[in-house]
């Protein structure tokens, strides 16, 4: 049983990396895609927040 979960966590780790190395770069323009969108709800609840308080 333990060397499963030491095998399993080497896959793991291997996957990461090889997810790191090789495809990271493809989802770059995804996550900068969802940061901005996030940033504009947070904008748009602050302004509604602002406007209620009035």
């Amino acid at each position: 049983m333990i060397e499963f979960i030491r095998t399993l966590c080497k896959g793991i780790a291997q996957g990461f990396s090889q997810f790191v190395n090789n495809d990271l770069k493809s989802y770059v323009p995804l996550f900068i895609v969802a940061a901005v969108l996030i940033i504009v709800v947070l904008i748009k609840n602050w302004i509604i927040k602002i406007k209620n308080r009035k």
